[in-house]
């Protein structure tokens, strides 16, 4: 009968006994409370062990969790102002004088979401706002993947009030931008090392936009493509879990139905093949003029504000006024909208909306995003590659009716098309677009369009939309690595001189002794000038082995001549591009002049240079710049 009192009084006592400890801990601690709290929390987080692959994965969780209930209020929150502003807002005029002026106010309403926006920026967060993905790309090349911690709420409610208000800019790339602060700022608090810190950034991105476009498949390859460059299953487990999580959120707030209807689209002939890479490279002739478009309106916006000493919380006002002027007459353009596109996927556009919303789209979203405002690239680019598709195809199908699908597939297919251009991500947006259609009908064409047309791009113009700014800022990113820190490391840092070298003149059982005598898999072969001649590596080596017959070879007989080579005067910048491009784990240093064999550098050693240097560099940068 007493046994539940004395279970009670034997719990009380141990609480009593631990805050007894606590206390008499304390009174030795010499800190102040904020360190006594931080170090318990060092040591509890130490007794978790959430670096283990496991528990990270629940961690993921927690981050997926966290973005798509925020995908989720910032979705509803567009929603809701925009409908307050546009329609809401004109039923209350109908019953009062503003009913009258209603063509005046329209695009004020803009220029009020771009000033508050502006007074936001300028007097609560005191920063110039990032490019979007560019930052986040910027935090993960240089800044170990660190974001600020406020910044997900910040971008969250400058995005709602500016494309709430009618901005031109997209929905998408914000929320990517949001959940990677998330994900970042997890990591922060939980003491991560930075390649967690930079996975656990890719897991609140990918969570992002696999909740708000409805793709899990797609918000993962996008964190993996476009963001982290890492394929690993230490990278690629927590992103998948996180995208589930924000997906399933997301579905069960805001439906699991496609975000475009689109009707069923198939291939009609091989023939018509043909025709979507004409569209293609038209998309990829387009990306470029959009970017081109955006970032010279944003420059002139600069050059605005520097001349006349206009203060820069007005900057998204004034660029808000603009684009509300042309938005009142197509309103297809504001931000918020999607009815174009899906009205274009279905064949129902009209001419009129097609060509006004293809030529005016990029200088509406540079308007209000490049004066100072809030929003992305992804609805943007996929809105005017719609308006592209759509053209091409009603033109294309009123010639050849009968090879052809109607213009809403060449819609479709443009929408993917342009967008693709405009990232240079062809694998993502062919993901993203299979998985907000659902159709698989129509994907061959769309991977073939999108792939012509992100070459096209590329080899029309250098700079996708994100490292147009990042090399502006002089960070520099290619083939997955921030190049700025490695172009100022001369290789002769890296170089080293313990190598193994061979004559041309070596036998075959010289070189197989030498084999089975040292750990090197590449041997260097020089004439007998020590002018650099070639490579022998371990495939060679192998032939030897096996081959009896070969036996009598000299080195010059199997040498791989045709090696990429690196000079004194090289930057470490060239070894890198070098090394992601080719199989190549050691290249030969050479002198510049008399092409004599210096010294190797090994791939592991110049990445992991490289890396300790990008470190050093890195812990100084900031995301934004102070106003």
């Amino acid at each position: 009968m007493n046994l539940l009192p004395r279970k009670k009084r034997r719990l009380s006592r141990r609480i009593q006994a631990y805050y007894y400890a606590v206390s008499k801990r304390s009174r030795y601690f010499k800190g102040n409370a904020r360190q006594l709290y931080s170090l318990t929390l060092d040591y509890l987080l130490v007794q978790l062990n959430l670096n283990q692959d496991i528990p990270f994965l629940f961690v993921a969780v927690i981050v997926g969790l966290m973005t798509g209930y925020v995908a989720v209020v910032f979705h509803d929150a567009i929603m809701m102002l925009s409908s307050y502003c546009f329609t809401g807002l004109h039923s209350i005029g109908k019953v009062k004088i503003i009913d009258k002026y209603w063509l005046f106010i329209l695009p004020l309403i803009p220029a009020v979401g771009g000033l508050l926006v502006g007074l936001y920026n300028a007097f609560v967060v005191k920063v110039r706002p990032g490019h979007g993905l560019a930052s986040v790309i910027k935090a993960v090349a240089q800044n170990e993947g660190v974001i600020e911690k406020k910044l997900w709420f910040h971008k969250s409610l400058t995005s709602v009030l500016s494309i709430g208000t009618g901005g031109g800019g997209g929905r998408e790339a914000p929320i990517v931008q949001v959940g990677a602060a998330i994900g970042s700022t997890v990591a922060q608090l939980l003491r991560f090392s930075a390649t967690r810190t930079r996975t656990l950034l890719g897991c609140g991105a990918a969570a992002g936009l696999a909740a708000v476009f409805n793709a899990p498949i797609g918000g993962v390859m996008f964190a993996i493509e476009v963001l982290l460059g890492d394929f690993s299953v230490k990278t690629f487990s927590p992103i998948v879990v996180a995208a589930v999580i924000g997906t399933v959120l997301s579905r069960s707030y805001l439906g699991s139905s496609p975000t475009f209807k689109v009707p069923e689209y198939s291939l009609v002939s091989n023939t018509e093949l043909l025709f979507y890479c004409i569209l293609g490279i038209l998309a990829g002739l387009s990306a470029v003029m959009f970017i081109k478009t955006y970032y010279s309106i944003e420059e002139w916006f600069q050059r605005m504000e520097k001349r006349w000493k206009i203060p820069v919380w007005a900057m998204p006002a004034i660029g808000g006024l603009m684009s509300g002027l042309i938005c009142m007459w197509l309103p297809e353009l504001y931000g918020f909208s999607y009815e174009a596109i899906n009205n274009a996927v279905r064949g129902n556009e009209d001419w009129h909306n097609m060509v006004g919303i293809y030529f005016l789209k990029p200088v509406v979203t540079a308007l209000t995003v490049g004066s100072g405002g809030s929003g992305g690239m992804f609805a943007p680019a996929m809105k005017m590659g719609a308006m592209l598709g759509g053209m091409f195809g009603k033109i294309v199908h009123m010639f050849f009716p009968k090879i052809t699908a109607t213009s809403g597939a060449y819609a479709l297919v443009g929408m993917g098309a342009l967008t693709a251009g405009i990232m240079r991500a062809p694998l993502t947006v062919i993901l993203i677009l299979f998985e907000v259609t659902g159709n698989y009908e129509i994907v061959l064409p769309i991977m073939f369009a999108a792939v012509t047309s992100s070459l096209i791009a590329r080899l029309t113009y250098r700079h996708s939309m994100e490292t147009y700014v990042l090399e502006k800022e002089g960070v520099k990113v290619g083939f997955g690595i921030a190049l700025t820190v490695a172009e100022h490391i001369s290789i002769a840092d890296v170089m080293k001189t313990d190598y193994v070298t061979f004559n041309i003149s070596e036998s075959a059982a010289s070189m197989i002794d030498t084999f089975f005598n040292t750990p090197e898999s590449s041997f260097l072969v020089t004439d007998n000038d020590g002018r650099f001649s070639g490579i022998i590596s371990l495939d060679e080596m192998r032939l030897l082995l096996k081959e009896d017959s070969l036996a009598g070879l000299i080195a010059e007989d199997i040498v791989k001549k045709d090696v990429p080579v690196l000079f004194d005067t090289t930057k470490l910048d060239e070894a890198l591009k070098l090394f992601e491009i080719t199989d190549f784990n050691m290249l030969p240093v050479l002198d510049d002049k008399s092409n004599k064999l210096l010294g190797v550098v090994r791939q592991e050693e110049a990445f992991a240079y490289y890396r300790k240097q990008l470190n050093l560099y890195g812990s100084d940068q900031h995301e934004g710049k102070n106003i």
